[in-house]
């Protein structure tokens, strides 16, 4: 066998060798490293089903979470059995501050009114 024959077979043998450590090495850490995206610049939180009774007043606040802040909210009214859609008013929905939407709402229904409300959170 020739010194060239030696040579080329090492050599194949080393490209091999180098070529199965990086396909390990690009399976083990790729996917890894792609599974911890960055979080998603919004979040939308709401609060759960909140009962308002029959021509009572409420407010109602939520907040975001402490990495982020309010760039939006609003809110979600669920007729119950009997009650009209237009069975509520709407008093004032704002900013309270940096983190927190507030919400306040009259029930002009006779009976209880269900209220969801909205923050739109963004990070920083």
């Amino acid at each position: 066998m020739s010194a060239f024959n030696v040579f080329a077979r090492r050599f194949n043998r080393t490209v091999w060798a180098v070529a199965i450590a990086l396909i390990t090495l690009i399976a083990v850490f790729v996917p890894s490293a792609l599974a911890q995206r960055p979080p998603s610049p919004y979040l939308y939180t709401s609060s759960e089903w909140v009962s308002i009774g029959a021509n009572q007043s409420e407010t109602l606040v939520w907040r975001c979470p402490s990495d982020r802040y309010t760039v939006g909210g609003g809110f979600e009214t669920e007729a119950i059995s009997g009650n009209s859609a237009e069975g509520f008013k709407m008093i004032h929905s704002y900013p309270e501050d940096y983190r927190t939407w507030r919400l306040r709402f009259r029930n002009t229904d006779d009976a209880a009114r269900n209220v969801k409300i909205y923050n739109i959170c963004a990070l920083p």
